[in-house]
């Protein structure tokens, strides 16, 4: 079914969420999959309002009835720790317990997406283990993981492999969470770094500091998939294609012709994404998922875009 740029293949698609398209929830529900809306705590000072929180929890409940949704995914990224982040814990509880007294939103599903390890990454101390209790599931975002660079203030991968495992396995063996309640989360775009200089194959680029880190991969721009894609084909012979063996990913090389500057694209491709959802099958998750189903070339590449839907399919 095609529905704006991307096209949706129900046979893999389970949850669709954040997009509350009538026209798309019809053909969803009548497909037996899921769509929920997002909705955020963000003002963290005040998750420990009892007031605050009724009214967020009213205010999903409304809107999962006024969508005709499935239920809600959270997706707050916020740092916190102690006292607030019991308190999110408790917004979440709260959640559960009034969706689960109305008849519509009884059996709603509710998930909560993470970061790519539960060691504090960009200030996320959560209760991990509790949240999992009450969530249908965690949407692991693996990816985005140069987020706090406190080493070498390079280009680098934005999933690597063995990263991606470990954090994974930090929360089944670290925090106990389920892998059964465990989504892992795979990314269709990529950043752009201007290197400020080379050493090697080594592109050093400007300190953008980010959540007590002195480097993160804000110095970049966010691509997409088939940006990337379009942008190597214009490039021709002047960009090159690189494997890192140690992250497990393709990046390229080129130099930008209006500012002279040195450029990688650190990405992933159909080699790189196959690697790490096989892990969805090595470690028994609960599937894979992706940001974003509208980063593909549907219409200039639409063999491609069918390809990487499948290997969402394929540890199944």
């Amino acid at each position: 079914m095609q529905f704006g740029k991307f096209s949706l293949n129900y046979k893999i698609v389970t949850t669709i969420a954040w997009n509350e398209d009538k026209q798309l929830l019809c053909h969803a529900h009548s497909n037996g999959v899921k769509v929920v809306i997002k909705h955020n705590f963000d003002d963290t000072d005040q998750l420990c309002d009892p007031q605050r929180r009724r009214e967020w929890i009213e205010t999903t409940r409304t809107r999962i009835l006024a969508s005709f949704a499935d239920g809600v995914n959270i997706d707050t990224e916020k740092p916190m720790s102690g006292a607030t982040a019991r308190c999110q814990t408790l917004l979440v509880r709260e959640l559960r317990q009034e969706l689960q007294q109305h008849s519509y939103t009884k059996h709603a599903q509710i998930t909560f997406d993470v970061s790519w390890a539960p060691r504090g990454v960009d200030g996320r101390y959560y209760q991990w283990s509790e949240l999992a209790s009450i969530v249908d599931f965690f949407f692991v975002m693996s990816y985005d993981m140069r987020s706090q660079i406190y080493y070498q203030c390079i280009a680098g991968a934005n999933s690597p492999l063995a990263l991606v495992r470990q954090g994974l396995e930090e929360f089944l063996y670290g925090f106990q969470v389920p892998a059964e309640k465990l989504v892992l989360g795979v990314p269709w775009y990529g950043y752009r770094y201007a290197c400020t200089s080379m050493s090697g194959p080594y592109c050093s680029i400007r300190p953008v500091p980010f959540v007590g880190a002195p480097c993160s991969d804000a110095a970049g721009d966010q691509l997409d998939y088939a940006d990337i894609q379009r942008l190597e084909r214009a490039l021709g012979s002047s960009a090159s294609r690189h494997w890192d063996d140690m992250s497990q990913s393709p990046y390229l090389v080129y130099r930008n012709i209006t500012s002279g500057t040195q450029t990688q694209i650190w990405f992933d491709d159909e080699a790189s994404l196959g690697a790490k959802l096989a892990l969805v099958r090595t470690l028994g998750l609960r599937g894979a998922g992706m940001w974003h189903a509208d980063a593909l070339d549907y219409t200039g590449d639409p063999d491609g875009a069918r390809r990487m839907w499948h290997l969402l399919r394929a540890p199944q």
